[in-house]
């Protein structure tokens, strides 16, 4: 862990390169010597009805949220998810630039008490 979901709006991807962004997100975690790289899993998926803001046409939003493993010291959590948002700001520059965009960052702590899982990778 962590997964990596990239949450965004319908839309967002005429404004903003959605398969750029979930990979530059996903190298940024996976290299950035914070988690163990190998179970970093990073996927984006577009929301097929959408409201933003006052629901003006041109409004769109990127939300991506980090699920990670409990007990990461408070700064390892913000150190991460500051390079999140810097790697998807990098990409969404010029959507953000343009304006009518939000773009957020959330971490979330999964409860080993309540999470199953089985991996097979290598």
């Amino acid at each position: 862990m962590p997964h990596i979901i990239d949450n965004y709006s319908r839309g967002a991807a005429e404004r903003v390169a959605i398969d750029t962004l979930t990979c530059e997100v996903h190298r940024r975690v996976r290299d950035g010597g914070l988690v163990n790289p190998t179970v970093v899993r990073t996927f984006a998926t577009e929301a097929s009805v959408s409201c933003v803001g006052d629901e003006h046409p041109d409004n769109y939003f990127v939300q991506i949220i980090v699920c990670m493993a409990p007990r990461r010291p408070p700064e390892v959590k913000r150190e991460l998810l500051r390079s999140v948002l810097e790697a998807a700001r990098d990409v969404a520059a010029c959507a953000l630039a343009a304006g009518r965009l939000g773009l957020r960052a959330d971490l979330y702590e999964s409860d080993p008490d309540f999470a199953f899982q089985e991996i097979a990778f290598a």
